[in-house]
């Protein structure tokens, strides 16, 4: 970690731990979130606007998914890096989704900006060629985001 505030420094550690340890905590991980915190999630590309909203965003895609350590379900971070107020992870992650019983596999890339010990902005890139499920999935967000009361709109790339 380069030119990173001791508090940036905690706040990369806590999201390394929840990452691989307690992924469906969206309340623990909700706390590293800023007030202004913008979530563009690429595809669809959509962001979530606002920590009230990208916390339900989170809160809500967190608790659709279980991972089981002992069948090897879970988040694995392939690699991270920061300098300054940048922070990128990229993770494979495979989880079960319980309301259909299926397991889904998806690789993903967080590009985020730092601030005072909590994310600003996070750039979520999903490579959805291992699973027609997950792209499913996201062209169905906008939808779903309206349902369950999140602020979104669609994002610069997209207009």
């Amino acid at each position: 970690m380069k030119n990173v505030s001791d508090k940036n420094k905690e706040l990369i550690l806590e999201y390394l731990d929840i990452a691989e340890n307690d992924s469906e905590n969206g309340e623990r991980f909700s706390k590293l979130l800023s007030e202004e915190c913008i979530w563009n999630l690429m595809p669809p590309g959509i962001s979530i606007i606002g920590g009230e909203s990208v916390r339900k965003f989170c809160e809500f895609a967190m608790g659709s998914r279980k991972h089981e350590a002992d069948s090897n379900v879970k988040a694995i971070i392939d690699n991270w890096f920061a300098d300054g107020d940048d922070f990128c992870v990229e993770y494979y992650h495979a989880a079960v989704l319980p309301f259909l019983n299926i397991t889904v596999i998806e690789n993903v890339c967080l590009v985020c900006k730092m601030e005072d010990g909590k994310f600003k902005s996070v750039n979520e890139y999903i490579d959805t060629s291992a699973s027609k499920l997950i792209w499913l999935g996201l062209k169905m967000l906008p939808i779903i985001t309206a349902f369950k009361g999140i602020k979104s709109r669609k994002s610069l790339a997209k207009r």
